[in-house]
C-alpha cells in the first residue's frame, strides 16, 4: 500500500527519498509547487491537496510547519481516512496541540502517533535520525517498518505524548551544545588561534559533541544557507520547550542564557539562516574577526 506524506519540506522530502529508495510507493502533497515537483523527480506521486487519494494509504506521515496547520490537516484527514488507517505526526509542537489533533482523528476512529525526530535536515538527508515514537501499540506495529527506512534508531517512548516530551529534552541539549560550540570558537579566535585548528581539537577532544561536528564548520565558513535547521524553526521549538519548562517550574539557567543568544540572532539575522549563525552574535559583540 502507498505511504502518504503531507508536508514536503526539508524533513518530509527526506522521508520520501528514503521510503522510495526502499521500494515503497509514496504519494504526497505540499502547498509549494517546487516541493511537489521534487517528489515527482524522486519517483513519488505528487498531489495538489489532501483528497480521496489518501484512503488508499495505510500510513499518513505528517511533517507540518505549525500547530494551526496540524489542526486543519487533522480535520481534513478525519473526513477522508478509513478507521483502520494510521496517522504519524513528526513535528515539534506543544503537546496540547498534538492531543487536540489526536482527538479530532480519534472521533473518526483513526489512530494518531506522536513520533518526533532528533536530527537536522542534513542528517535526515542521509537517514541519520533518531525517532521518539509514542502511541497505541497496534498503530506502532503498522508504522515501525516504514520508520526503519528513514531513521537510524527508533526509541519506544511509550504512550502518546512521550515522543514530544523526549524531543523537548533533545532540543534543550541541542540548544546548549550549539551555543557552547559558538562560544568556544569565538574564544579561540579572540586568542588568535586558527579556526580550523580549534575545530580539529574540539572535534576530537573531550569537549566533542554531535552539534559541534555538525555546526562548527558552518560557523568557520560563515555560510548559513541553506539551513540544516533555520533560526525561524528553532525559535518556535525553543518557545515550545520554554513553555513546558515554565509549566514544570524547573531551573534551567544554561537554557535561559542560550535562548537569549538565539533571540538576538533571530532579531538581527535572516530567519532563514542556520542556527549555527548564533556564532555571529558572539563575533559581533566581541569584535573578533571573520
Amino acid at each position: 500500500m502507498p505511504v502518504a506524506i503531507i508536508g514536503l519540506g526539508i524533513m518530509g522530502s527526506a522521508y520520501a527519498t528514503h521510503l522510495i529508495a526502499a521500494g515503497e510507493t509514496v504519494c504526497g502533497t505540499d502547498p509549494s509547487d517546487a516541493a511537489r515537483a521534487r517528489l515527482a523527480d524522486l519517483g513519488g506521486t505528487p498531489q495538489d491537496a489532501p483528497g480521496d487519494w489518501l484512503s488508499a494509504c495505510d500510513l499518513v506521515i505528517l511533517a507540518l510547519a505549525s500547530p494551526a496547520v496540524l489542526r486543519q490537516v487533522a480535520g481534513t484527514l478525519a473526513e477522508r481516512l478509513r478507521p483502520d488507517q494510521v496517522v504519524m505526526d513528526t513535528g515539534t509542537f506543544a503537546l496540547a496541540d498534538k492531543e487536540a489533533a489526536r482527538d479530532i482523528l480519534a472521533a473518526a476512529g483513526i489512530e494518531m502517533l506522536d513520533c518526533t525526530v532528533s536530527g537536522t535536515g542534513a542528517q535526515a538527508a542521509v537517514g541519520d535520525l533518531v525517532m521518539m515514537a509514542s502511541g497505541p501499540e497496534k498503530a506502532m506495529a503498522l508504522a515501525r517498518p516504514y520508520m526503519a527506512h528513514f531513521t537510524r534508531k527508533v526509541i519506544d517512548a511509550g504512550p502518546f505524548g512521550g515522543g514530544s516530551r523526549l524531543k523537548y529534552v533533545a532540543n534543550h541539549i541541542v540548544a546548549i551544545h550549539n551555543t557552547a560550540a559558538a562560544e568556544a570558537l569565538n574564544y579561540g579566535v579572540a586568542m588568535g588561534l586558527d579556526k580550523q585548528v580549534v575545530y580539529d581539537l574540539l572535534s576530537t577532544g573531550a569537549g566533542q559533541s554531535r552539534m559541534l561536528d555538525l555546526r562548527m564548520p558552518l560557523m568557520i565558513q560563515g555560510d548559513y544557507d541553506p539551513p540544516t535547521a533555520s533560526l525561524k524553526m528553532f525559535e518556535k521549538d525553543l518557545s515550545v520547550i520554554g513553555d513546558d519548562i515554565a509549566r514544570l517550574g524547573v531551573p534551567v539557567p544554561l537554557f535561559d542564557v542560550c535562548v537569549e543568544m538565539y533571540r538576538k540572532a533571530s532579531a538581527t539575522l535572516p530567519e532563514s539562516h542556520d542556527t549555527a549563525a548564533v556564532y555571529e552574535i558572539y563575533r559581533s559583540e566581541s569584535g573578533t574577526p571573520r
